[in-house]
């Protein structure tokens, strides 16, 4: 008999900094008013899924996606800190071409977050098991739907590790601001009903470019 667990809807924070902003995750920074309209058109399309709660990060940018759409859900707001996005220790808030221009080892970390940790920071591999094991335990509440806010680095590592990729094919799970995607585990394995499902951003008129606030590698 298959078994499947609560569904889960994860969504990236809506945009915090501007497409073109090149730096890794560091500095604890708030939605940008774009983000903010990303992420109340994502809470009116969530309102007819009736969630049971919303589960955030405790960075200021997850923390304010989830108050958007708990209010407007009328449900509970959690913050969970093993949600949070690859500790980058000191690379944080730098570009990857200052990183590699001070430390060229540096750069097979961005080809294999396996195979080389930022200082003072964290392994990928430490980061997707951390997030994998977040949300299998969200996943395994009762009944009504839960939503998760997390960030791009992190989530795409743990989606990897819950498929069984290599985790250095992480890139090319996309996650767009105020995208969300629908997970369950089904027998125990992780499964993935739909991924960054952006069609509240197409219909408010966001275009890719805009939704995807990519922190790109050069």
């Amino acid at each position: 008999m298959t078994t499947a667990a609560s569904l889960l809807v994860v969504v990236r924070h809506g945009l915090a900094v501007a497409p073109d902003d090149r730096r890794l995750p560091g500095p604890d920074v708030s939605l940008r008013p774009e983000g903010r309209r990303q992420i109340a058109a994502l809470a009116e399309r969530l309102t007819a899924l009736r969630p049971g709660g919303v589960w955030v990060s405790d960075a200021r940018r997850a923390r304010e996606s989830g108050a958007i759409i708990a209010a407007r859900c009328g449900v509970d707001l959690h913050v969970r800190p093993a949600l949070r996005e690859l500790d980058f220790g000191h690379w944080g808030g730098r570009t990857y071409a200052e990183v590699v221009a001070a430390d060229p080892a540096a750069a097979a970390f961005f080809l294999d977050p396996t195979v080389h940790v930022p200082p003072e920071g964290e392994s990928g591999r430490d980061a997707a098991r951390r997030v994998l094991d977040a949300l299998a335990r969200l996943a395994a509440l009762p009944a009504r739907p839960s939503v998760v806010v997390g960030h791009a680095g992190s989530l795409r590592l743990a989606l990897a590790l819950g498929l069984g990729l290599p985790l250095a094919a992480y890139w090319r799970l996309q996650l767009e601001c105020g995208g969300m995607s629908r997970l369950r585990w089904v027998d125990g394995a992780l499964t993935i009903e739909a991924l960054n499902d952006t069609a509240h951003l197409e219909q408010e008129g966001w275009t890719e470019g805009e939704r995807r606030g990519e922190r790109r590698r050069s």
